[in-house]
């Protein structure tokens, strides 16, 4: 490349870690330059806002820019990704830089300095990545748009390089046109073209982008592994299944790229820090010199019975994949019922369809002795042991039990924070391996969100509501305690669920200085974060703990509809399903808040400015991730300009990487667009 040294390779987990230490906008947006638009510190020094230009290409605007030589010249076009674009618009605004005006008013020197500056601060959070310098962020960018299928004579001539350890040459001849397909390709979404059939496909797979980085998971990989199928997304194949007999990730990629399918076994990470032993393929999708992409499946190596898992004296063999299809095939069923008894009854009638299982049970929560199931099938009575047996499913998970000495399998029916009590299944005469109990999980799970779109969508079609009012006086609660304190006024403007039981609020304050909100928020929350201030007035970014008033009445099934807190007393008013229990709901709430009492209940009409068929539409095709990721972005001004936030921002706020943020916005965005525009659902 011109610059090369003997020196560790920036990896792209390590690249982020420096674009986030960068503490201002100015040195982030130097490291991003460097990074992800490949300019020389020079380069950078001479840049101007003028130097930019736009053009269309399939239906898209790309962005230019002309990059100067030392005589005032230009010497080539570089190509500047959306993102950088926006970034470099935002701080070129925010300090009054004139087009014709250097973007950065110093010397190549500090350019490269300023990179230094970040690399100390990444350590100095506890991040370190080393010694990283302006020619190392060069690197990285070449090497991350070769990963991601740009051809190298693109790469060559965007980043002003004669030649790129011979792997082309030639980049003279490379135009606009040709510079913005390759990095609209290598950004495109294979969704359309592969996820229908990809779902059907009859084994565990992943499919992977050209990175090597998970895209989608199809449902026989959560049934084997026992991970949420979503929560891959984004992972590199390398942490999911790692290759035994002495072979290397190295060594598969180098076979796939050589246009060969390699094969081979690994070992795969399940849930609760278990493995489970499978035999892995991986296939190039189109030209290998620039795929599209590539499948991964799996063949899990208990497919046909082991020593271990022989059955019964007298039973014919059974191989894993009939039950995982047959599991899989119930899952299908239920998720077309539209009521809660429908969905209950369905899983134990399919369940005990066929030769796998004999008796299926519904217990609903609280599961208590004397407990008896709400739904059945199968056996005609249920058996001892069956409510001990569900019950320790919803306390501890999936639990294998025995009736008359034969195995029981007990999951729990649990999304979020929601119980709907536990399944009970009882085999028919043969044994159960691991990879079954990880399949029948599988099924609680997607039995559980079922109910919980259900109700929802209960709650959507509903002509009639039942509105609470509620009035919290009680310090513990983050927002009363907070209008006490700093003797304010304020107002939850959005509430957005994340992983790991925390909620994210996005709440307006009043009357108080906006650096006095943030330390108090600081302190008393897990995190906060400024989006917008004026004057005493601003918005801020809180994470908070799930168990928090807001977080327990959401728990609850409650949808919060405005929160409001004034010298430190709180007044809520929440929506719930016209049949809800509102006494218990209230007497289970004020029992963790003291404070919390009930003014007002009321039966209010559906607001004729609820567009109930567009929300059942997006409820439908949203994922719970997809879902909050965009309502995150939506409150945190991701959408507004300039930006309130940043991708790279959001995702810390989320807690996810910033690859991952952009898979489910993207598909979110998608979804959104396609239920207004098409009225799909």
């Amino acid at each position: 490349m011109g610059e090369t040294r003997e020196r560790p390779a920036l990896d792209p987990v390590g690249y982020e870690r420096l674009r986030n230490a960068a503490p201002t906008y100015r040195k982030r947006l130097a490291v991003r330059l460097c990074g992800e638009v490949g300019l020389r510190p020079a380069e950078i020094a001479r840049l101007r806002t003028e130097d930019v230009s736009a053009r269309a290409h399939a239906g898209s605007v790309h962005y230019f820019l002309s990059v100067r030589d030392a005589s005032g010249g230009y010497d080539r076009e570089a190509y500047l990704p959306d993102e950088v674009k926006r970034e470099l618009d935002r701080y070129v605004e925010s300090d009054g830089i004139a087009p014709d005006e250097p973007v950065f008013d110093v010397s190549p020197r500090r350019i490269q300095m300023l990179v230094g500056a970040v690399a100390d601060r990444a350590a100095e959070l506890g991040d370190p990545v080393g010694d990283v310098s302006s020619a190392d962020l060069r690197r990285h960018f070449a090497r991350a748009q070769l990963r991601r299928g740009v051809p190298p004579a693109v790469v060559m001539a965007v980043g002003g390089w004669t030649r790129l350890d011979g792997l082309a040459d030639d980049p003279e001849s490379v135009g606009r046109g040709t510079v913005a397909a390759a990095f609209d390709r290598a950004g495109e979404d294979g969704d359309d073209r592969f996820r229908a059939a990809f779902d059907r496909l009859d084994r565990p797979a992943l499919l992977l982008d050209a990175g090597g980085v998970v895209d989608h998971a199809n449902e026989r990989f959560e049934a084997l592994t026992g991970v949420d199928a979503e929560s891959v997304i984004g992972t590199e194949l390398a942490q999911l299944a790692e290759p035994a007999e002495n072979a290397t990730h190295s060594e598969l990629w180098e076979s796939v790229l050589a246009d060969e399918t390699w094969r081979g076994p690994v070992t795969c990470s399940v849930s609760e820090g278990g493995t489970v032993d499978a035999e892995l393929t991986v296939s190039a999708i189109g030209d290998r010199s620039r795929p599209d992409g590539f499948v991964a499946t799996l063949s899990p190596a208990d497919e046909s019975t082991t020593a271990t898992d022989a059955p019964t004296a007298g039973t014919d063999a059974l191989e894993y994949g009939d039950v995982q299809s047959h599991l899989l095939e119930v899952g299908d069923a239920v998720a077309a019922a539209s009521t809660r008894e429908g969905v209950l009854s369905r899983t134990c009638r399919r369940l005990v369809e066929g030769t796998f299982y004999r008796g299926a049970w519904v217990f609903d929560p609280p599961i208590e002795e004397g407990s008896t199931p709400v739904e059945a099938a199968g056996e005609p009575s249920c058996p001892d042991g069956a409510t001990a047996l569900a019950g320790a499913a919803v306390s501890d998970g999936a639990t294998v039990g025995q009736f008359d000495d034969h195995p029981a399998l007990a999951v729990p029916l649990t999304t979020g924070e929601t119980s709907n009590g536990a399944l009970v299944a009882a085999p028919t005469d043969r044994s159960v391996t691991e990879a079954e109990q990880r399949a029948l999980a599988a099924l609680g799970r997607r039995v559980a969100g079922t109910l919980g779109a259900v109700e929802w969508k209960r709650l959507l079609l509903a002509d009639a509501l039942l509105e609470l009012e509620l009035r919290s006086t009680d310090r513990d609660s983050l927002f009363v305690g907070a209008s006490a304190s700093l003797g304010c006024s304020l107002s939850v403007e959005g509430l957005v669920p994340l992983d790991g039981d925390s909620l994210l609020y996005y709440v307006s304050v009043a009357d108080v200085p906006t650096e006095r909100a943030l330390e108090h928020f600081g302190e008393a929350a897990e995190s906060a974060r400024l989006i917008a201030a004026a004057s005493d007035d601003s918005l801020l970014e809180v994470t908070g703990p799930g168990d928090s008033l807001l977080g327990e009445l959401t728990a609850r099934g409650a949808h919060v509809t405005e929160l409001t807190a004034e010298e430190g007393a709180a007044r809520l008013t929440c929506e719930l399903a016209p049949n809800a229990d509102v006494r218990e709901l209230v007497e289970g709430v004020s029992a963790v808040f003291p404070g919390v009492r009930l003014v007002a209940k009321r039966e209010v009409e559906r607001s004729v400015r609820t567009p109930t068929e567009f929300q059942q539409a997006l409820e439908e095709r949203l994922t719970d991730k997809q879902r909050s990721v965009l309502q995150a972005a939506y409150h945190a001004g991701y959408f507004d300009w300039p930006r309130g936030s940043t991708a790279e921002e959001l995702a810390d706020s989320i807690g996810v990487s910033s690859p991952t943020l952009h898979n489910h916005l993207r598909r979110a965005q998608r979804k959104l667009l396609a239920a207004f525009f098409d009225g799909e659902s």
